[in-house]
């Protein structure tokens, strides 16, 4: 899928614009329905799923049009005003609403709190500052007691207490790392306990990936309208702008690191590959995808990962039995669909088959990252390739498949519109049907209908590219 800035499709990209404006519509209209109060069986869940699965494969039947689009159309300039001005004002319009299926931003908020105080986050779970009926029965639940806040953190307890009652496993400590907690402090101390200032927060990291990615479609001499795949869609703005995930931290790091590879400045691209391990750890993992085979690509491949861990370092040496990174690599697992197969298949053999899977999954990914390195792609965009292939496989394979991780993939969707990505991105949001399966009868006997439908069109997607591919 190739093109020149200079060809759009003025149709096209106008009636693609319709696309965000009703999706934006449809979530600010249907949120309030969601609110904390309103018990899980009474939200419309089922409606909501439909909207979003009609609005993200629309999205993607405009997206595979777009980027085959080679009619001479208006200016490169209109058509970026256009697509900048119709993404902003849907993530303005949707900064109030209220967060859909989603409670992970009450984390960020004591994250964001105990950060700003100047406390370390990584030191204590949320449960040793409040004390609740639901708080204590789920200590027991995992044997432990309620005990008094740590000193120093009186106050905080009781400001946040509202907060505190509603963070989601609020017995395990903070997985978020350094570099996120500094965005969490800067929405607590624009509206302190309050979404505003954390949607504000996500708001400039989204516009400062726009302009990354802007940058490496002009370095890459590739078609300006493709800003809008990320820009646009459904996805993008139901879990940053609706519903506030943290991950939208982590696109600026990966898109800046897009465009300084694909303009040829490797070391810059190192070090944002190094402060998009400092927000989520994975990352690390596709730097040698994104690096030429040489001492040298060795030699920067270090650099990243220890300036990583400098960043990090606080998080590591606070790290305890019961801190979000050990539990998340233990036992973590939602919305898999090979996954779970896998942990079946070696229940056979061994008494820890989520360790044994979790091994596997590791060794696929790792060993595609170390067959590409030694193929040494010369082009950038073979790289941009194998790079999102990685991502993919993770995933794909990988114990936990929520649709905000699909948008791992959107700067490597803007810059090389691979079906497969595409997608991954339209199939994502079927994530939200299982809560609807939550609230039948016999919820267990359906919780495979969401991971196949979130997952088995990107696996087909997958297969069908590399069958494509191989006589070439």
């Amino acid at each position: 899928m190739t093109g020149s800035s200079a060809r759009f499709a003025p149709g096209v990209l106008i009636g693609g614009a319709l696309l965000p404006i009703a999706t934006t519509l449809f979530l600010a209209g249907i949120a309030p329905r969601f609110v904390w109060d309103i018990r899980l069986g009474d939200r419309p869940i089922l409606a909501f799923s439909i909207g979003m699965a009609i609005a993200s494969i629309a999205f993607l039947g405009w997206a595979l049009r777009l980027a085959n689009a080679h009619t001479q159309g208006a200016r490169a300039g209109r058509a970026l005003a256009l697509i900048f001005a119709v993404g902003l004002i849907a993530r303005i319009v949707l900064i109030p609403s209220t967060p859909i299926l989603e409670d992970d931003f009450y984390r960020y908020q004591w994250d964001g709190a105990v950060t700003a105080a100047g406390q370390n986050p990584f030191s204590h779970p949320p449960a040793r500052f409040v004390s609740a009926p639901g708080v204590d029965r789920l200590l027991a639940s995992v044997g432990l007691a309620p005990t008094p806040p740590p000193k120093g953190y009186e106050a905080l307890a009781r400001a946040g207490r509202e907060t505190l009652l509603r963070v989601n496993n609020p017995h395990i400590a903070t997985i978020y790392p350094p570099l996120a907690q500094l965005g969490f402090a800067a929405g607590h101390l624009l509206t302190p306990w309050q979404l505003t200032g954390w949607k504000i927060v996500i708001l400039a990291a989204e516009m400062l990936t726009f302009g990354m990615l802007l940058g490496a479609l002009r370095a890459g001499h590739l078609p300006l309208a493709w800003s809008a795949f990320y820009w646009w869609h459904p996805l993008a703005l139901k879990e940053f702008a609706n519903s506030a995930h943290m991950d939208a931290l982590l696109l600026p790091f990966l898109a800046g690191a897009l465009w300084m590879l694909i303009a040829g400045r490797t070391r810059l691209m190192a070090l944002f590959m190094a402060g998009a391990g400092a927000v989520k750890f994975w990352p690390l993992l596709i730097v040698p995808t994104l690096l030429r085979r040489s001492r040298a690509a060795i030699v920067i491949g270090i650099i990243v990962g220890l300036l990583a861990l400098l960043m990090v370092l606080p998080q590591l040496l606070s790290a305890s039995a019961d801190s979000g990174l050990n539990r998340y690599a233990a036992d973590w697992q939602r919305n898999a669909l090979v996954f779970p197969g896998l942990v079946a298949a070696f229940g056979l053999v061994t008494n820890d088959p989520a360790a044994l899977a979790r091994l596997l999954v590791a060794a696929i990914v790792i060993g595609w990252v170390a067959w590409a390195w030694r193929r040494d792609h010369a082009e950038p965009l073979d790289r941009v390739r194998a790079a999102s292939t990685a991502i993919l496989l993770l995933i794909l394979l990988g114990p936990t498949g929520y649709p905000w991780y699909a948008l791992w993939l959107m700067p490597f969707a803007v810059v090389q519109p691979r079906l497969p990505v595409l997608v991954l991105l339209a199939s994502a949001p079927a994530y939200y049907l299982d809560f609807w399966f939550q609230v039948r009868a016999n919820p267990a006997d359906w919780t495979w209908i969401a991971p196949l439908l979130s997952a088995g069109s990107a696996w087909l997607a997958l297969a069908a590219e590399a069958g494509w591919r191989r006589p070439a």
